[in-house]
């Protein structure tokens, strides 16, 4: 998710923008499909009719590594729902995700807790024991950066940091592949390469988190298509699928569109040509008001908490309680458009 002048200026003045459903077609030749539907649909989350109570987020120790300011970027994890010998569905608390492959994924359990990471040019497949936190598999994709002309090791980003892994007796395969071609290698918790496998995976973000959780996105890109209540997303991961159910509305073919997702809250910002600040931004989350009345929504966004004015209160907001899950879009002038209820 006009022409970018300097897509890092923009998200330096944004903080972080946000994002919805993806495909990575360029990193491990992901299946990014251009479809509105994962592979087998998963089974719907529940709808709560009131605000849900705050859950405990689980210790995150990479946090502050996932919350550079990098676009593209994700950390997303996942419970498994349904599995087989080279294929796992898993659900998030953005949407369904689905990993495959055809040289592994042939021993994974419903015990076992699967986190993705995009961080610029690189994901990251962690697969950990969810009671012990021991690490199971790690697959590490990117462009192989060498670290001699011997080719024997490559440094790669991981979210405890660059790291530089010794191909040993996988140099003279890895060594054989063009440069231009990204690589995929598993590496175990002594960071000794394992093995070289090919892993695809597809993540669509289908709905906004409804409980606390570590769930972080950041992309950006032009709509290249509109499809039902979709819109497909042409970022440098691949087309990106952002479903209306996380706020966004009246997006154009053509159009410069930004997605940002942290916790709880999303925000989606469309451009028009040439203007850098967004003609439409979408806020979603739980609704809050400022301290000392109902004057003002607060909301959260790339930039930090933001404080809305209601000059005119919307009837939308007469029948909702604190901390139902809500839609507040603005315009240019950061003024506020509508108020709706997230379904």
């Amino acid at each position: 998710m006009a022409t970018f002048v300097d897509s890092n200026e923009r998200f330096l003045f944004l903080s972080l923008p946000l994002s919805a459903a993806l495909s990575l077609a360029c990193l491990a030749t992901p299946t990014w499909a251009d479809t509105a539907a994962p592979l087998i649909e998963p089974p719907p989350l529940a709808e709560p009719s009131e605000p849900v109570a705050p859950e405990s987020v689980e210790p995150d120790p990479v946090q502050a590594v996932a919350q550079a300011p990098v676009s593209p970027s994700a950390q997303v994890s996942g419970s498994i729902w349904r599995s087989k010998p080279g294929i796992v569905f898993l659900q998030t608390p953005i949407g369904p995700l689905s990993l495959s492959s055809k040289t592994t994924l042939r021993d994974i359990k419903s015990s076992q807790k699967i986190t993705l990471w995009v961080h610029g040019t690189t994901t990251v497949i962690d697969i950990r024991e969810r009671g012990a936190d021991k690490l199971v598999h790690r697959y590490v994709t990117s462009m192989p950066n060498f670290t001699s002309p011997e080719k024997q090791a490559v440094a790669l980003w991981t979210p405890d940091g660059d790291q530089s892994f010794t191909l040993g007796a996988f140099q003279a395969k890895v060594a054989g592949r063009p440069e231009e071609q990204p690589l995929t290698i598993e590496v175990d918790g002594a960071g000794t390469v394992r093995g070289l496998h090919d892993v695809q995976y597809d993540l669509q973000v289908n709905q906004v988190p409804r409980t606390p959780s570590s769930v972080r996105l950041l992309l950006t890109g032009t709509v290249s298509k509109l499809k039902s209540n979709y819109v497909f997303l042409k970022t440098p991961l691949g087309i990106v699928t952002v479903s209306g159910k996380t706020g966004v509305r009246n997006a154009k073919v053509g159009q410069e569109m930004s997605v940002w997702v942290q916790d709880r809250h999303v925000a989606i910002d469309l451009y028009q040509d040439g203007v850098s600040t967004p003609s439409r931004r979408f806020l979603s989350g739980p609704l809050a008001y400022e301290s000392g009345g109902q004057n003002a929504l607060v909301m959260q966004g790339p930039e930090g908490t933001q404080s809305i004015p209601l000059t005119q209160r919307p009837a939308s907001l007469s029948a909702l309680k604190e901390g139902a899950p809500i839609t507040v879009e603005l315009g240019q002038q950061g003024e506020l458009v509508d108020v709706r209820r997230i379904n």
